[in-house]
C-alpha cells in the first residue's frame, strides 16, 4: 500500500473528527451535568429520614401491639354485628404503617355496618382496597387490606 491512500484516508477521519465536535462536546457535557445531578440526589437520600409521626399519638397504634390490636378489633366489631371472620393476616408495609388483610362474610347489611365500624372507631383504620363479592347463602364477603398507623 502507498502513503497517498492513508494519507487521504487519515486526512477524512481528521475532518470527520473536527465537523463531530461541536455534538461531542454537546454530549460529554450533558453527560456530566447528568452525572452531578445523581451525585446531589444520592447525597439527598444519606440524608437521615425524618422519624416524625405520622398521624397524631391519639390515633394511632403503639407500634409493639399494633397488629394484635387491630385483629382483636376487628373481631370484637364482628362477633357484635354477627359476621364471620374467614381470615386475618398481616401484611407488610414500611414502618410507621400497619396493615392487616380481612376476609369477613355474613348478611350484606351487618358487612358493611362492620367496615364502616371499623373505618370509625380510634385508633383509625382505612381500608387500602376492598372488595364485595356474593357469598353462599345469599350473604356477601368483604375482602380487603386495613391500614393503620403506629407511633
Amino acid at each position: 500500500m502507498t502513503r497517498r491512500p492513508i494519507l487521504w484516508g487519515g486526512l477524512a477521519g481528521l475532518g470527520l473528527a473536527i465537523l463531530l465536535a461541536p455534538w461531542t462536546g454537546a454530549a460529554l457535557g450533558a453527560l456530566s451535568s447528568a452525572r452531578a445531578a445523581r451525585s446531589e440526589a444520592a447525597t439527598a437520600l444519606a440524608t437521615p429520614v425524618d422519624r416524625s409521626p405520622a398521624v397524631r399519638p391519639d390515633i394511632a397504634f403503639p407500634a409493639e401491639t399494633a397488629a394484635s390490636a387491630i385483629r382483636s378489633r376487628i373481631d370484637r366489631l364482628a362477633r357484635g354485628g354477627g359476621v364471620l371472620v374467614e381470615d386475618i393476616a398481616p401484611v407488610t408495609m414500611p414502618a410507621p404503617l400497619v396493615a392487616v388483610s380481612v376476609r369477613v362474610s355474613g348478611p350484606e347489611k351487618a358487612v358493611l355496618a362492620l367496615a364502616d365500624a371499623i373505618e370509625r372507631e380510634r385508633p383509625m383504620l382505612r381500608f387500602r382496597n376492598w372488595r364485595v363479592d356474593p357469598a353462599e347463602g345469599g350473604g356477601v364477603r368483604l375482602s380487603g387490606v386495613v391500614v393503620g398507623a403506629t407511633r
